[in-house]
């Protein structure tokens, strides 16, 4: 297939003739929604974005600021993967063990978090990449902060 893709007409040249991937094409593969919102209704500033970091994914405030202030409105790929994987490992340590009261808080408000640093990572740097691939834009953390709604997102649109 990369031998019959010409970068020109961003499609396909078969022996039956030209085709390119549509949206519902993506939709079939991906399973995901082509229709709903496509925008969020709020700015991201600087206090915004760290306030993501701090409340979503749980990052220490100071990380949180030096993310935001180097590169705007992103958390670096790097970062990120390292957050996930502390969650990660945080969680697995808990379930380890026989759950005191403490330990279930603890893990009913990691458990988000990682599964939102997971998300991120997916949707940020694997589906939606953008062309550094080193930074990952905090716009696709409104669309999954709030896990109940995140069916009402047009994803294929994205």
């Amino acid at each position: 297939m990369v031998e019959r893709w010409h970068q020109e007409t961003s499609s396909f040249h078969l022996p039956v003739g030209e085709i390119t991937i549509t949206l519902d094409d993506v939709a079939c593969l991906l399973d995901i929604l082509v229709a709903g919102r496509l925008t969020h209704e709020e700015d991201l500033d600087h206090d915004h974005s760290v306030e993501l970091l701090v409340t979503h994914l749980l990052f220490p405030m100071e990380d949180a600021i030096g993310q935001v202030s180097d590169f705007g409105a992103s958390v670096t790929f790097t970062a990120l993967k390292d957050r996930y994987d502390h969650l990660l490992n945080k969680c697995n340590h808990l379930l380890e063990e026989n759950l005191s009261e403490e330990d279930e808080q603890e893990l009913r408000r990691i458990r988000p978090a990682c599964v939102k640093a997971f998300l991120l990572l997916l949707v940020g740097y694997m589906l939606f990449a953008n062309k550094n691939n080193k930074t990952i834009s905090l716009l696709w953390m409104l669309a999954i902060r709030d896990l109940a709604n995140i069916d009402t997102w047009s994803w294929g649109a994205m």
